[in-house]
């Protein structure tokens, strides 16, 4: 079945993408500059099949005869093309359908896009489509552009590549697809999903899949459906072919933030960064990034590390170039000492090279700075610790800078590039354009328009085979052993709606082996006297009532109680300050702990209605909301996945131990994070979980405090 799947799939994008036969309804009498008739534009963009024109009032255009209706076409076309007002949409949809056409493209705007109205024509339009077995693409959509089999939906005349290179687009906007210089430079195919009322970035990822004219795939996404089969889908395919993804439209969190620390620091971008994340997408969050990203996946096959050769016409740039890498990941290679005698010159005894290389003095000295470049870059090739270069050059159109021809040096570069290690370069001066012709065809070199798309380009390289390294990684291993509830704990029962706290909570997390500091429930101090005889001093106190969510910032916690009559005092102090803030309030009781310290950390758990249950980690305590700083992953996580979550955070030196201090047990708290990832998926009825603090020492960590949120 799966087979057969995978084959329909490919057959029904096969009928958008390359057509034998279209129909078109809509197409504009008139023609010429500003007509934006779709018949003249896929007749320039050269589409060879059969093309029909539905039209009720005039015989012929563009030399095409027309059909006065649907029912009127010689032969069932492949493929329609939909483009007149919304409500004349739902009519003609449904005559192509009873006709037996399988395969239609919905122009037309003002659905789902637009007001209520046009959502009701919306969900209509897929009622029929789901009727006779109709397969959607839109509404609200340029369509289909596919350079291979010259086929355009679009009402705009856009160029075809002669050479079409392997990278296909699929967006939420058809703008990707008159604008593709600015995005992405050219593509070979792109799919404009619109609306996505039927066929999405599921369907046309499980097709490009197997898809041998697309190497790269290029996401611009808006919002999501069908989230956790996007993933799988996409972790699958990214194993084979990179993705990369222009994300638009960041948000907050939503109204529930205030119940949680872990809603108030998961908004929806955060969300989407961890699915991305989790199944080896690349995102970019830029124009310039995402070209940058494109064109260094389309001239370069692997890098082996983050390792980067730097040779310079000038040390300013070398500096800019220092900058960029820090920002994008990368660092700068070690020179290689042995290369010193091979490049250094005694006429210029004070110029000392070093990663970057600054080539100019030597190729001045020298009377020849392409002799140079080549010589430096055979040098850095030859290291091992060397995983890419990047070439800053002048270019001058100017005839007294023809020493400046860059190809020949670059040629032999290459020849000796025997790992294919990616080679950049920036050229500036007035002679790019010239240049960028010239170096067509060098292998494994990259041309960009400035030093951060350069090193956009390797950064985008590096984080693609980490990605793919994850993947190919969690494929090969068995399947992770999943915590397992404590043998005494019965199976857990679906929680109650509302908010559980103080033991509630605990229970349910003791139930999953997730370390608890000893703690009871009191409603008298004489109770809570008697738990601290039991399990010693020093203990704290804190007002357990969902009245009181913030307890530390209402005055619900006592610290430091180290004997009875402190205890007392301010197990009456709590009580009376309760009835005081919340007359009328219920006050569950009073919980007595047993006081720990420590690093205290933040952990969570979230509910996303895209990709489901989002595990945070970050710095915890009363700075929780100030600092935010926070890593999330997408459940179920494992061991490796959590210490690399932990590991991601800015203040991890903490946990790691500085100035002399012990670091904390990691391997403890990560297990709690596998924990609350396994708890997560059981319970999807919860909605947002916080363990704020998990305080941890260099030998055990414990929840404090737990505040859960059930739907």
């Amino acid at each position: 079945m799966d087979g057969f799947f995978q084959l329909d799939k490919r057959c029904v994008m096969n009928k958008f993408l390359q057509p034998q036969s279209v129909v078109l309804i809509g197409v504009s009498r008139q023609s010429g500059m500003g007509a934006l008739n779709n018949l003249e534009m896929m007749l320039r963009f050269g589409y060879p099949g059969a093309v029909y024109v539905v039209h009720p009032k005039v015989p012929e255009i563009l030399g095409h005869k027309t059909y006065a209706s649907v029912g009127e076409l010689p032969e069932v076309p492949d493929c329609a093309v939909i483009s007149v007002g919304r409500d004349r949409v739902l009519p003609v949809f449904r005559d192509l359908a009873e006709r037996g056409v399988r395969h239609v493209v919905v122009i037309s705007q003002g659905f789902a896009d637009a007001d209520q109205h046009g959502t009701q024509l919306q969900h209509d339009l897929v009622a029929i489509a789901r009727e006779y077995g109709v397969r959607v693409l839109g509404p609200n959509t340029m369509g289909i552009y596919n350079a291979f089999s010259r086929f355009s939906t679009a009402f705009i005349d856009l160029p075809r590549p002669q050479s079409p290179p392997p990278i296909t687009v699929i967006a939420q906007t058809g703008v990707i697809q008159v604008g593709v210089e600015s995005f992405t430079g050219e593509v070979g195919k792109a799919i404009d999903i619109g609306n996505g009322c039927d066929l999405d970035f599921v369907d046309v990822l499980e097709v490009l899949e197997r898809d041998p004219q697309t190497r790269i795939i290029v996401l611009h996404m808006e919002g999501m459906q069908r989230g956790r089969e996007f993933l799988e889908v996409a972790a699958r395919v990214a194993r084979i072919k990179p993705i990369v993804v222009f994300k638009t439209g960041r948000s907050r969190a939503g109204a529930r933030a205030a119940l949680s620390h872990t809603g108030s620091l998961v908004g929806e971008d955060a969300v989407f960064d961890a699915a991305f994340r989790r199944a080896g997408i690349l995102r970019v969050r830029t124009m310039l990034e995402l070209k940058a990203a494109v064109n260094g996946l389309l001239h370069w096959r692997d890098i082996a590390g983050p390792n980067l050769g730097v040779i310079t016409a000038t040390g300013a740039c070398g500096i800019m170039t220092a900058d960029a890498c820090e920002d994008h990941g990368l660092q700068l290679a070690p020179f290689p000492e042995s290369a010193r005698g091979e490049l250094e010159n005694q006429r210029i005894a004070w110029h000392h090279l070093n990663n970057p290389v600054d080539i100019w003095p030597l190729g001045m000295v020298t009377g020849s700075f392409t002799d140079v470049l080549e010589r430096a870059a055979i040098q850095l090739l030859q290291s091992d610790a060397v995983h890419s270069l990047l070439f800053i050059t002048p270019t001058m159109a100017s005839d007294l800078h023809a020493n400046l021809e860059l190809r020949p040096a670059l040629e032999a570069i290459a020849a000796h590039n025997l790992q294919h290690k990616p080679l950049a370069l920036w050229p500036y001066g007035d002679g790019i354009e010239a240049q960028r012709s010239a170096l067509q065809g060098v292998p494994d070199l990259a041309l960009f328009g400035s030093i951060d798309e350069a090193v956009m380009g390797l950064a985008a390289l590096w984080r693609r085979r980490q990605a793919k390294d994850r993947l190919d990684a969690a494929a090969a291993a068995p399947p992770a052993a999943r915590p397992k509830p404590q043998p005494a704990a019965a199976p857990s029962a679906p929680a109650k709606p509302g908010l559980l706290l103080g033991p509630a909570a605990s229970r349910l997390l003791a139930e999953y082996g997730i370390p608890l500091v000893p703690e009871q429930l009191t409603t008298a101090s004489d109770q809570a006297a008697a738990f601290a005889e039991r399990h010693g001093y020093p203990v704290v106190l804190k007002v357990i009532a969902g009245d009181w969510l913030h307890k530390s910032d209402q005055g619900g916690v006592v610290l430091n109680l180290h004997d009875r009559d402190q205890l007392t005092a301010a197990y009456a102090k709590l009580g009376a300050r309760f009835r005081r803030q919340v007359p009328g309030g219920t006050l569950d009781g009073i919980l007595a702990q047993r006081q720990v310290s420590g690093r205290e950390l933040l952990f969570g758990v979230s509910r996303d209605p895209h990709f489901g249950p989002l595990v945070v980690a970050g710095l915890g305590g009363i700075y929780t909301e100030v600092f935010r700083d926070v890593a999330r992953a997408l459940a179920p996580v494992t061991q490796s996945e959590a210490l690399e979550l932990l590991r991601s955070l800015q203040s991890f030196p903490l946990l790691e131990g500085v100035r002399g201090e012990a670091g904390v047990d990691l391997q403890s708290l990560a297990a709690i994070l596998v924990k609350l990832s396994q708890l997560a998926e059981e319970h999807p009825e919860i909605e947002q979980l916080d363990l704020n603090p998990v305080i941890a020492t260099a030998t055990d960590c414990w929840a404090v405090d737990a505040r859960i949120i059930v739907g």
